[in-house]
Formats: structure tokens, sequence, C-alpha cells
């Protein structure tokens, strides 16, 4: 058989020509390419974001298409993530040595590698200078939304995980060379690079299978401290340079999140808290000031856009805020596209206010967004979409309430909840309270704390002190499976309704 051609036409202008064989899957061969394409479902044709068009034929969704003739092929306009890199009030500051020591200057970089996203921290450690901090997309997010869509993928082909492993690498160069290109610097001046994320993301990035980690009793390979070398990885630094994993707790419970709790300064203000990370997985801590108590719950991928009908990423154009028909808010104030975690969670909020969704989650009509005349589609919400939030918070609060339960503490009695992450960044507190997203109890309480596994990582780059104090984080730490809990499907259950 005939080769066929792929002709790529990019938003830039650039024409890429690939090659591919008759019925190869449309996606896998941009897969296979490097092209990236928002693929949340991981190509098993159930989100329908896949979407590109053909020449002569319009839309299609790639994941879906074999390509059985020679095509033109014209990809969605580039998308940027708004990502929070900053450092917040309520954690440490890196320490700052003497400004005076002679040392030879040397550098580092901190990498928080999320599922959605990475962020990076481009530090001088002789005077504890942060020099640019920087983020980007995951490219992973083009083999699947979640880490469970991504360990399926590499699950059905041995040479995946190495496929994946390189992307991420590629990534993570790509945005070394630009911190080093702004801040004049060579890659080879780089002697240490630290590392925090999920362990999914961990196992990954180091070329190990993560397949034990999805199936019980989920045991990574690792869970504690890994050290390689620029070889080992083929990161851009220096040959004998260092590059340190940090420690997790679980399978669930990654480095991401040990540093984010490691990252917050203790207080009399804040003795007892919840720290919660909503994503695609809903990680929480319970910190007490003797112990710390941990679970994690498949939140789902709705927050992120997944399993919506009019779902995105965090993307110019997503609507982020929403308080009426006609009042709302776009990222970057695009044109709407779709809607983004933190609009949903407004939009569901104004839905059932308004009483146009049951306590049951029956949904009386859709609420339609934003309707445009010229292609006659509507950004609309769904019954379906009801019910993807509805899981979601189920699943978060009945963890809540797990951990609560086990340290016999009542929400009265709690300081605070510190809300990481990007997205709880951006989420309206009101609006989560009011679909049952977070406790009611907790109102006046709630505090959004940012990106602190990237925080974590950037202190864990260049203070010991901050190392250790991971350590004694992790030796307070009692993970609790809630897949196995004897309460947690009760609990469930109860906080399906919306009240």
């Amino acid at each position: 058989m005939n080769p066929l051609i792929v002709r790529v036409n990019e938003q830039n202008g650039t024409l890429k020509e690939l090659i591919c064989q008759p019925g190869d899957n449309l996606l896998r061969v941009l897969q296979q390419n490097k092209i990236t394409l928002y693929a949340p479902c991981g190509g098993n044709g159930t989100c329908g974001k896949c979407t590109v068009r053909i020449h002569g034929e319009g839309l299609v969704t790639s994941c879906n298409y074999p390509v059985t003739h020679s095509i033109d092929l014209f990809l969605p306009k580039p998308q940027q993530l708004s990502i929070l890199t900053a450092q917040h009030r309520f954690c440490y500051e890196p320490d700052t040595p003497d400004s005076d020591s002679s040392g030879t200057p040397e550098y580092g970089l901190a990498i928080d590698v999320g599922t959605t996203t990475l962020a990076f921290y481009f530090m001088e450690l002789h005077r504890g200078n942060l020099l640019a901090s920087t983020s980007s997309v995951n490219p992973q997010g083009r083999y699947g939304a979640d880490v469970i869509s991504r360990i399926q993928f590499i699950n059905r082909d041995a040479d995946r995980l190495k496929e994946m492993q390189q992307c991420l690498i590629d990534e993570i160069n790509h945005q070394i060379d630009l911190v080093c290109s702004q801040c004049q610097r060579d890659t080879n001046e780089i002697s240490k690079v630290h590392i925090a994320g999920n362990p999914t993301m961990l196992h990954i990035l180091l070329g190990i299978d993560p397949m034990p980690i999805a199936l019980a009793p989920f045991t990574p390979a690792f869970l504690d401290e890994q050290v390689r070398t620029s070889a080992d990885l083929g990161i851009a630094m220096h040959p004998r340079g260092q590059i340190r994993t940090l420690p997790g707790c679980s399978a669930y419970v990654g480095a991401d999140i040990i540093a984010g709790i490691a990252s917050i300064k203790p207080t009399k203000q804040f003795s007892t808290y919840l720290f919660l990370d909503i994503g695609t997985n809903g990680e929480m801590a319970l910190i007490t000031p003797t112990q710390i108590y941990t679970c994690a719950t498949a939140a789902g991928p709705a927050f992120e856009g997944g399993n919506i009908s009019c779902g995105m990423g965090a993307f110019p154009g997503a609507i982020s805020e929403f308080k009426s028909p006609g009042r709302y808010k776009t990222i970057e104030n695009a044109q709407p596209l779709g809607v983004c975690g933190s609009g949903l969670i407004d939009c569901i909020a104004y839905m059932v206010r308004n009483q146009w969704v049951q306590p049951d989650g029956y949904l009386d009509k859709d609420l339609i967004l934003y309707s445009d005349s010229e292609t006659h589609t509507d950004i609309r919400i769904v019954q379906q979409d009801i019910r993807e939030v509805q899981l979601a918070k189920a699943a978060i609060m009945a963890g809540i309430n797990i951990l609560l339960s086990t340290a016999g503490i009542a929400l009265t009695d709690l300081d605070a909840l510190f809300l990481a992450g990007g997205f709880g960044n951006f989420i309206d507190t009101d609006s989560a309270m009011a679909i049952g997203l977070v406790p009611k109890a907790l109102r006046g309480k709630i505090i959004s704390i940012g990106n602190t596994s990237g925080t974590g990582a950037y202190l864990s780059l260049q203070s010991e002190a901050f190392n250790l104090n991971m350590k004694q984080v992790l030796e307070r730490c009692e993970y609790i499976e809630l897949s196995t809990h004897e309460d947690f499907i009760m609990e469930y259950a109860l906080n399906m309704n919306f009240e």
C-alpha cells in the first residue's frame, strides 16, 4: 500500500507534512508526530473534543477518523492555559543567603509536573534569587485528560510509555531553553532540578510503568525521593547535574500534595485545617497539631472541562465567571468558546439558586450561556453536565467527611480550608458552597492559596530545612483508602443532592 500524506496547517502559518499508512487513526498520527491536540478522554471516542477541520470534509473527530486518502487538516487555534505560578503569603518564603557571599554562581530549576499544566521556577541558588518563572500545557494531554486515561493508553502498547515520557521531557527542555535564553544563561549552568508531581506523572517522567497505581491494592513502584542524572533522562542541564523527584505518601497523594502541605507556614491562627486540591482527582488532607490524615477521591475531569457538553480547559474563550444570562466573563475577554471549571460551578450555582435544578439534580431546562447567530450553535449547560458535577462534588464532600470522622473533629473545629492549585484559586467560594462542593459551615474560612506544589518544589530546591520539613510531614501522615472505607458509599450518596 502506498503511504498517504496528512498536511497539517497550523494557526501560525506553519505547514507540516506527515506520512501515514491507509487506515491509520488520525489522532494517533498527530500524537506520534508530537502535535498536541486536546483529547481529554484519551482517544476513546467519548468526549468529542479532538475536533479538527479537514478541507472538503468539514469538522471531524480525529480519534474516530481513519485516514483513507491524503488530506489537508487545519488545527484549532493555539490555546494557552491560565496558570498560577506566583507564591502566596501563607506559604514559606525561600531563605535569602548572605548577599556578600562570593561563591561561584550556581543555578537550579524547580518543576511542578501537573496532569494538565507544568510550572517552572529558575533560580540562582548562590543568592537565593528567583530569576524567572514560566508555565505551559502538559503535552501528555493529547493522550488523555486524567491519569487513568494515560495509564490505560500506556497499557495498550509497551512502547507508549517511552513515547509519553519523551514528549514530557521535550517540553521540559523547551522551557529550559526559553528561561535560559531569557536570563542569558547556558543550560549547562543548571546543576540541580527538583520536581514535584503526582505519582503517575513522576512514574512516567522516570520511564517507570505506572499500571500498579491503577490496580488494587494501588502500589506504586516508588514513593520515596528518586535521584537521577541528566544522562539518565536527557534533561538539558549540566552533564553531572542532579535531578530529584520529591517524596509522596500514597498512589494518589503524591509529592505535589506533600510539598504543598509542607509549604504552608504553621501559625497559631491555623492549627487545625483542611487542605484541598481539586482537579481530576480531589486530593485532600486534614492537618491537626499532632497528625495529618490524607485521602484522594476520583472527582472526574468535569472541573477541567472533560465530560461536559461545552466544557474546555482554562483557555482563552472559556467562560470563567457567570452571574446570569448575558453577564459573564471569558478568559482574555475572547469570544466565548465553552465553559471551564470555575464558570461551570458559577452556572450550576445560578441554576440551583433560581430552582432551575431540583435538589435531586433534575434540570427543568437547559441554561444557554451564549448563542452564536452565525453558526447557529449554543454554549449551554445540559442535564448530563449536572450529573457530572453531582458525581464530582459528592466524592469530594464524602472524602472531607470521612477525614473529619476519622480524626474525631467537627467542621466547626476547623480554622481554615486552604484551596490549592490553579483551579482552587479561581473558584468563587460562594458558588462552591451553593452547590455543596465545599461545606457552607466554613464560610469566611476558605482561603485560595495558589500553586503550592510549585512553591514546594521551589523551596525544596533552595532549602535543606524545607526538605526535612517534608519528611516530618510524611511521618505525620495517615492515608485513608476511600474505595475500601465502610462509610464511603453512604457518604457519597448522602452528598449527591443539591441543598
